[in-house]
């Protein structure tokens, strides 16, 4: 098991600090990931599917090229998602108020409830391994955690543009 402290993060020269913040974001994802598949595998949807659900539900309507931008997918890809979560009757599309042209995207009342019913699941999953963290452990990790995502969807603003 690799654990790096602050005090040895700070320690380590900028190339074996990247590496280790790699090697440590890869197994968090992996793992989340995994859980997270178990679950929407469980509600009949890909992970996909249900990250796409989730944006929705944190923004509200969004165009499809808002979304697939946030989703950092291509919009075509972005398109067939959104085709089969409307399928599911879980999303809904509608012509934007202030211009027909536009099609906005957004839960439908089926899409809500299973956001909220994904959303309690996950946290009565993370809750058992969270639990034991004294409130400045928790604090820390969302300090990190929201600093590396900054970072991260900073390089993904360049990286993953169009």
């Amino acid at each position: 098991m690799l654990q790096i402290s602050l005090f040895e993060a700070r320690a380590l020269q900028l190339d074996e600090f990247v590496d280790a913040v790699d090697r440590l974001s890869r197994r968090l994802l992996r793992n989340v990931e995994c859980c997270d598949r178990v679950l929407t595998a469980s509600q009949g949807l890909t992970a996909a599917q249900a990250y796409s659900l989730l944006a929705l539900h944190e923004r509200g309507e969004a165009t499809m090229n808002d979304l697939a931008t946030e989703m950092r997918l291509h919009s075509t890809t972005m398109t067939r998602m959104v085709d089969a979560l409307v399928e599911k009757g879980l999303a809904e599309r509608r012509p934007a108020p202030h211009d027909r042209r536009i099609v906005l995207v957004g839960l439908s009342p089926m899409g809500r409830e299973m956001v909220l019913e994904m959303q309690k699941c996950k946290r009565e999953f993370f809750s058992s391994a969270f639990a034991a963290l004294s409130e400045s452990e928790r604090d820390a990790i969302l300090k990190g955690l929201r600093k590396l995502a900054s970072k991260v969807e900073d390089l993904g603003a360049q990286c993953c543009a169009g």
